[in-house]
């Protein structure tokens, strides 16, 4: 137990007064005279003991009142969390949540504002000889280093909402590698936030005992919410006078029912699509709006809703290249197995091209090859296709009728794809179909029970190794393969168990052929991410199929243009920002002028969620997950000063010490009254 006033403890020699009122009684006895004083000896006896124990109580009540009065004035406490604002050399660390969430209201303002004066208050209770340091979610340069008082106020008033999201481990372990650079004996950590629950990490909390460390929370007045969580579309190629249908997905993280709720869809700054929606408290759904291409610019746009006042996430971004057709190439031996690629791939959506095997020119740069029943494969056609696949294309096997197994199992293995073995020639049946398998999303609104699957009369059996990172598409009665995919490079390899030849199954005239090879094509396309979020430093990609000689791409918004860093992997382009582009929007990618893609940049949705801890629960999880040497200190209804104060003086017990002076002066009293 400490004291607040120690030097009231002198007081205490106060005790001597009622000891010397005890000691010398002053007071005068009149002589009575009596004809017989036997009997009043005996009462005068009995009447003495009752009276040295009376006044014994009422002394002792005297001294307990004395010394619970001076305890009262001395202030003692029991010291809790303890954070030293008397004395000097404090290095004192302070967290201010600039996050978007903050952007939500309490009875005093926004957030962020009460944050910020939370954090000058708090530093203006320490010396002015001590050392403060600032952080925000932004983790700029300017904030790692220690600061005085003066600077760090002034700090204070640049911070502004970030759209960076960070756990709270994370801003705590920079916050104490800051401390930890300091040789003060005295180390406080604070941390302003409205403590949403997805930021709250405690497990993965490292507590350093040495450093005092406390939550402050800011509470929002309303913590209702309604954002678009996510967006795609349905179909991953975009082609010129075709329908784009786009998947929104909308959410309502809060108390409250929206109903009749405007959607709006705009596309290169024109309003293309409207729809409304109604949607439950704690609800999330998913609307669809879809708008026709008619011409082949870049695609750019957002989706948006109207909420108030948490307005970061009511917009969503996107961009997405049109392209005119998908070029498809079938290098061939067996020419009159083409004609399945000719009634698939003649129409507008893909540029259909077929040669011999013997004169083949790889200029044509397709996003699709066929290999179509060649018996061998060429050395120098090997390498090619093996480029073409790393850099991004699509290949599908059909082998021929009569392959050469050491040449398909040189050319495949190259590809990190599994080989043929042998010929099968058991008829069998496909009684398996991958159903999430990419190529087939889509196809089937529902998983059929009884579906009429193809028939094999002979086939190849296809060597399935072990830690093959391949998938199947197609899976045979006695568990062979019929058709697989395997990813190399950037690109895919497709293989199948049997040739484009009715002898060895009814696959090519199956209804499942079209839409299996159509979706490869489909897909073969190189595709760019829909958007990007602010603060994941995700790779931006190029759609280039090969890096070209020191370029210098450029990225452009209508008030930023920033040369980003480059990183050429598998021989694709990657683009990385490093966070110099903090607001969400569409931005354009140019190398040497010429505009090469779209660029849309969105919040992170995380903020979103608005769902809090208060003081208590803050209180709960610290005990709950062991934090030693941390608290939480509750501004409501008190200044700055008489919280910290009250952090530091932690159990206080002077009130429980005027309770017992009153206590002891009662008893007096009620001794002397009632007691004759």
């Amino acid at each position: 137990m400490n004291f607040v006033n120690p030097w009231f403890l002198f007081a205490l020699s106060a005790i001597a007064i009622p000891v010397i009122i005890h000691l010398y009684n002053f007071r005068r006895f009149k002589k009575v005279l009596f004809s017989n004083i036997s009997f009043l000896k005996e009462l005068s006896e009995e009447k003495k003991r009752q009276s040295k124990l009376k006044n014994l109580l009422i002394l002792i009540a005297r001294l307990l009142a004395v010394i619970f009065l001076v305890l009262a004035f001395s202030r003692p406490y029991i010291p809790g969390e303890r954070v030293d604002i008397s004395r000097e050399g404090n290095v004192v660390s302070i967290y201010v949540d600039n996050s978007f969430s903050m952007e939500a209201l309490s009875g005093r303002g926004r957030l962020i504002d009460e944050a910020k004066l939370l954090a000058e208050e708090i530093a203006e209770q320490f010396p002015a000889t001590d050392q403060f340091h600032l952080l925000t979610n932004d983790f700029k340069g300017v904030h790692q280093r220690l600061v005085s008082r003066e600077d760090f106020i002034r700090s204070i008033k640049d911070i502004e909402l970030s759209p960076v999201f960070r756990s709270l481990s994370e801003v705590y372990h920079r916050q104490k590698s800051m401390l930890d650079e300091s040789h003060s004996e005295s180390k406080n950590i604070f941390m302003i936030s409205d403590f949403q629950k997805n930021i709250c990490d405690f497990n993965n909390f490292n507590i350093d005992t040495n450093i005092s460390s406390f939550f402050i929370p800011v509470e929002a007045k309303r913590s209702d919410n309604l954002y678009i969580d996510t967006l795609w579309f349905e179909s991953p190629v975009k082609l010129i006078d075709q329908p784009v249908e786009i998947n929104i997905k909308i959410s309502n993280d809060g108390n409250m029912f929206v109903d009749n709720q405007p959607l709006r869809l705009y596309v290169n700054e024109e309003l293309r699509s409207v729809a409304s929606f109604d949607i439950h408290p704690g609800e999330t759904i998913t609307k669809q709006l879809s708008y026709t291409i008619k011409d082949t610019v870049i695609q750019q746009g957002f989706v948006e809703i109207a909420d108030h006042p948490v307005v970061f996430d009511d917009k969503m971004y996107f961009s997405f290249s049109v392209i005119e057709n998908i070029p498809v190439l079938s290098i061939n031996e067996d020419i009159a197995n083409e004609r399945y690629f000719n009634a698939l791939f003649d129409n507008e959506s893909f540029y259909y091209q077929s040669m011999s095997y013997r004169g083949v020119d790889y200029s044509q740069n397709p996003n699709t090859l066929i290999l179509n029943g060649l018996n061998d494969i060429p050395s120098g056609m090997q390498m090619e296709i093996s480029r073409f696949v790393e850099e991004g294309g699509s290949l599908i096997v059909f082998p021929g009728k009569k392959i050469d197994f050491d040449s398909y199992k040189t050319f495949l293995t190259s590809l990190n794809a599994n080989y043929y073995e042998s010929l099968d020639t058991t008829s069998l049946r496909v009684n398996s179909l991958n159903y999430l398998h990419n190529i087939y999303h889509g196809v089937f609104e529902e998983e059929p029970d009884d579906v009429h699957l193809p028939e094999v009369y002979k086939h190849y059996k296809i060597n399935e190794r072990v830690g093959s990172s391949g998938d199947y598409l197609m899976r045979l009665q006695n568990g062979n393969i019929l058709l697989s995919s395997q990813n190399f490079g950037n690109g895919v390899v497709y293989l199948s168990a049997v040739p484009l030849n009715e002898k060895f199954s009814n696959f090519p005239v199956h209804p499942i052929f079209v839409p299996t090879l159509y979706n490869i094509a489909l897909f073969s396309v190189p595709q760019a991410e829909t958007y990007n979020i602010i603060g994941k430093e995700t790779p931006i990609r190029i759609r280039e199929q090969q890096a070209k000689r020191d370029p210098v791409y450029k990225i452009r918004g209508k008030e930023i243009e920033i040369i980003p860093e480059v990183r050429i992997v598998n021989n694709r382009v990657n683009l990385l920002t490093h966070n110099q582009i903090q607001k969400a929007g569409n931005y354009s990618i140019y190398t040497e002028d010429e505009l090469l893609q779209g660029l849309s940049l969105n919040y992170d949705r995380r903020e979103s969620e608005l769902d809090s801890y208060n003081a208590n629960e803050l209180d709960d999880k610290i005990k709950d997950y062991q934090l030693g040497n941390t608290g939480t200190i509750s501004i409501s209804g008190v200044s700055v000063e008489k919280a910290l104060e009250k952090q530091a003086l932690g159990n206080e017990l002077w009130q429980i010490c005027l309770l017992l002076v009153l206590l002891f002066v009662l008893t007096e009293i009620l001794l002397l009254r009632f007691w004759k």
